[in-house]
C-alpha cells in the first residue's frame, strides 16, 4: 500500500501541469515579492534600464550597453515605475527560465533553486533582462534575433542555427543591422567603447576570462558537433571578458536540465553552504549573495 502510495506522489509531481502550476504560483509569489520588499526597484531597472527607455536614441548614454533594439522590445516598461517594472520582468524571468528548461527536456521545478541561487538572487534583485534575452532562444529563426542584445548569454548558440539555416539569419541578420545602422549610426562603436571603459574593470565583472576559454571551447565543440544549442548556451559566458552575475543563469537552467543530478547536489551544497554562511559567523565564509 505505501508503495503504492508513494507511485501515484511521484506521478504527480513529474505531471507537466503540476510542475507548470508550481512554476507559476512561484512566478506569481516572486513578482509580489519583489513588488513588496523593493520599493525603489531593482538598481539596474531604476538607474539603467528604464532611463536608456526614455533616451532611447542613445541608451549607453544611460549605463545601458545592450544592443539598441532592446529599448524597443522593452518599450512597454517605460510606462511603469521602477517598481512596478521590476516586479513584472522578476515575474516573466521566472516563466521564461522554466520555459527553457523545459526546451531542453529538464525538470521546470529547477527554476526555483536557480533563482534562490546567488545567481538568481543578483537577477531579482537588479532587476536584470537575462532571461527576457534567453527567450530569444525559443523564437523562431531570424525572430530570435531581436532578442540578440547581451552576447554574453547566447552569442554561441548562432553557431548551431545559423549553420542549419543560414540564408534565413544572412538575410535577418542584414536587414536587421541595417536597421539599427539607420536608426542609431554608430552604435556597435559606442557600445564597445562603454564596455571598454566602464564594464570590463567594474566590480561587478564576474567574467571567468582567460581560465573559463578551455572550457567554453569545448562547449562550442560539443554544440556543433551534436547540433545541440544547450552547449552553446553554456560556453557563451564562459567565452566573454565581461560576463555581470545574471548572465550565468541560461548556463544554470542547461546544466539543469542535461545533468539534473549533479545540478541537485550543488544545490544542497550551495544550500549548506549558504546556512553556514548566515548562522556561522564565525567560520568568516566568504559572501556569494
Amino acid at each position: 500500500m505505501p508503495q503504492g502510495i508513494f507511485t501515484r506522489i511521484a506521478s504527480f509531481v513529474s505531471n507537466d501541469r503540476f510542475r507548470f502550476a508550481v512554476v507559476t504560483g512561484f512566478a506569481l509569489a516572486v513578482g509580489v515579492i519583489s513588488w513588496m520588499v523593493m520599493p525603489k526597484g531593482g538598481i539596474d531597472m531604476r538607474e539603467d534600464i528604464l532611463p536608456s527607455l526614455w533616451n532611447w536614441r542613445a541608451p549607453w548614454v544611460e549605463g545601458t550597453p545592450l544592443f539598441p533594439w532592446a529599448t524597443l522590445i522593452l518599450m512597454p516598461l517605460r510606462y511603469f515605475t521602477p517598481r512596478d517594472a521590476t516586479a513584472i520582468i522578476n515575474g516573466l524571468s521566472v516563466v521564461l527560465i522554466a520555459l527553457l528548461i523545459k526546451r531542453f527536456d529538464g525538470n521546470a521545478l529547477f527554476t526555483i533553486p536557480i533563482i534562490l541561487s546567488p545567481i538568481g538572487y543578483r537577477l531579482i534583485t537588479t532587476g536584470q533582462t537575462d532571461a527576457i534575452v534567453l527567450a530569444g532562444v525559443l523564437l523562431p529563426a531570424g525572430f530570435d534575433l531581436l532578442f540578440f542584445w547581451k552576447p554574453q548569454v547566447t552569442a554561441h548558440v548562432f553557431w548551431v542555427k545559423g549553420l542549419a539555416q543560414p540564408k534565413t539569419y544572412l538575410i535577418s541578420g542584414i536587414a536587421l543591422f541595417l536597421f539599427s545602422w539607420l536608426l542609431w549610426g554608430g552604435w556597435l562603436k559606442e557600445v564597445w567603447q562603454f564596455g571598454q571603459t566602464k564594464l570590463i574593470g567594474g566590480w561587478w565583472n564576474f567574467s571567468l576570462w582567460p581560465y573559463s576559454i578551455p572550457i567554453g571551447l569545448l562547449m562550442v565543440y560539443l554544440s556543433l558537433k551534436n547540433k545541440d544549442i544547450g552547449f552553446g548556451i553554456i560556453a557563451s559566458p564562459l567565452l566573454f571578458p565581461y560576463v555581470n552575475g545574471p548572465s550565468y543563469v541560461g548556463l544554470l537552467a542547461v546544466v539543469a536540465a542535461k545533468w539534473p543530478k549533479f545540478f541537485g547536489l550543488c544545490s544542497i551544497a550551495l544550500l549548506l553552504y549558504l546556512i553556514l554562511a548566515v548562522f556561522v559567523p564565525s567560520l568568516n565564509l566568504p559572501r556569494i549573495y
